[in-house]
C-alpha cells in the first residue's frame, strides 16, 4: 500500500494505534495491507503490537479483517451518519483480554502472544480511547475519493475531512460548480 507522506499532526499513541489499524486499506487504490496472514503479522510487529514475528492463522486474518470492518463503521458513525455498529461488539468478545488492577485501579489489558495478542492491544486501546474521551474524535474522511481514518483535533469535534487536504479539494470543487451555475443563469 502506498502511504501519504505529508505531517501528521500528533495524536496519543492510543489513537494511533487504532487510526494506522484501520488505515491498512486504501481505498482510493484499492490495496490491503494486511492482504495475507504473514502481512498482519509483519503489520502486527513493525507497530510494535507483537515482541515477535509470530505466524498468524487464517482465522486470525479473518478476525482481523472484521475487527478493522467494525472499527470503520463506528468511526463512521462518529458524523451522525449511518448506523450503529452492532457488529462491533461481536467481534471486540472474541478478543482475549481481561481486567487486572493496578496502583491507578482496574486496567484492561492481554496477556495473550503472538497474532492474538496484537489484535486484542488494538482492542484495548480503542477501549482506553473510551475511557480517556477520546473515541469520538478518530472519524473517518466524509470524501469519498479517500476514506482515511483521521484525529479530529477540531475545539468543537466538528472536522468532516482528514488533514490531506480533502475539505479543501471538496469546498472549491462546490465552488467551482457554483460559479459555472452562475454563469450559466447569466447566460454566458
Amino acid at each position: 500500500m502506498t502511504t501519504v507522506d505529508l505531517p501528521r499532526p500528533d495524536v496519543p499513541a492510543t489513537v494511533a494505534v487504532v487510526r494506522d489499524f484501520v488505515n491498512t486499506t486504501d481505498h482510493e487504490t484499492g490495496t490491503d495491507d494486511l492482504a495475507t496472514p504473514a502481512a498482519l503479522a509483519a503489520y502486527l510487529h513493525r507497530q510494535g503490537l507483537t515482541p515477535f514475528l509470530a505466524r498468524a492463522s487464517t482465522s486470525e486474518l479473518d478476525l482481523a479483517h472484521q475487527l478493522r470492518a467494525g472499527l470503520r463503521l463506528a468511526l463512521e458513525e462518529h458524523h451522525g451518519i449511518g448506523t450503529e455498529p452492532s457488529g462491533l461488539a461481536g467481534i471486540l468478545e472474541q478478543l482475549d483480554v481481561c481486567l487486572t488492577c493496578d496502583a491507578t485501579g482496574p486496567v484492561l489489558t492481554t496477556f495473550a502472544s503472538g497474532v492474538a495478542g496484537g489484535l486484542a492491544r488494538i482492542g484495548v486501546a480503542a477501549h482506553t480511547m473510551a475511557v480517556e474521551g477520546l473515541w469520538g474524535r478518530l472519524k473517518i474522511c466524509l470524501s469519498d475519493e479517500c476514506g482515511w481514518a483521521y484525529f479530529d483535533h477540531s475545539k468543537n469535534r466538528s472536522r468532516s475531512w482528514c488533514e490531506y487536504g480533502c475539505g479543501n479539494k471538496i469546498k472549491t470543487r462546490s465552488y467551482r460548480a457554483r460559479r459555472r451555475a452562475a454563469r450559466a443563469a447569466e447566460g454566458g
